[in-house]
């Protein structure tokens, strides 16, 4: 496989368009005890709900937030020693699992956008690059849905030896299997260019992307994951 790597953008989000819906603002201010929001428009579903966060003690509102987000795959006394570092520390970046990242940066986002004084600000980082395929085979990896294992590596072909990346997953990038690719990029668009020349838009923390701030084109060797064969 072989790809030349074109970049288009690199910016900085405070908050992934969409993240956050009407029915999540609606549970938040029943978890609130808000009363009736009967005629609210979305607007002021999000303004009744950042105002209802301001009300509480910062602890209670990043709890909150977090049991609405994350609260099914954490026990509650693990949510609730989580708010005690927030106001501090980046937790989209620096909590042990990555797995639950995605999820931290959108609680983090709501509470920076309703509290700015006590929370730090949200900072995911979007690409967008143009890869352009050598030849037929290696183009049939660019789809509307690629495989994030060869996203994962495709970026890091834009990086230095000294990248977080390369430094914690250094075997899985070489290897046939990369498990935690997934965790690495959050969100993933692709559209068709033209033949063999795709655009692609990734969305994850700085602490993995930033590497990639200054790069401009490179080459890439990128491949996905080998597919086991079932077992008999």
């Amino acid at each position: 496989m072989n790809y030349t790597i074109q970049s288009l953008d690199f910016s900085n989000l405070e908050e992934i368009e969409g993240a956050w819906k009407t029915d999540d603002f609606t549970a938040l201010l029943d978890a609130m005890e808000y009363g009736d929001i009967a005629g609210l428009s979305d607007e002021d579903l999000r303004a009744m709900c950042f105002m209802s966060l301001q009300d509480q003690e910062p602890d209670e509102a990043a709890y909150l937030v977090l049991k609405h987000v994350i609260g099914n795959d954490l026990r509650d006394g693990q949510l609730r020693n989580m708010p005690t570092e927030m106001p501090d520390e980046k937790l989209w970046e620096e909590y042990v699992d990555p797995a639950f990242h995605e999820r931290l940066f959108q609680v983090g986002s709501l509470l920076f956008a309703a509290m700015p004084q006590t929370f730090p600000k949200a900072d995911a980082v979007k690409v967008s690059f143009e890869v352009t395929a050598s030849d037929a085979a290696s183009a049939e990896l660019l789809t509307s849905s690629p495989d994030e294992s060869f996203v994962v590596r495709l970026l890091a072909d834009g990086m230095d030896d000294h990248a977080v990346l390369h430094r914690m997953y250094g075997e899985q990038l070489k290897g046939s299997s990369f498990p935690n690719a997934a965790e690495i990029v959050w969100i993933i668009t692709a559209s068709e260019v033209s033949k063999n020349v795709w655009q692609l838009e990734v969305i994850s923390s700085g602490y993995w992307l930033d590497a990639l701030e200054r790069t401009k084109s490179y080459e890439s060797n990128a491949f996905a994951d080998e597919i086991s064969e079932p077992e008999d």
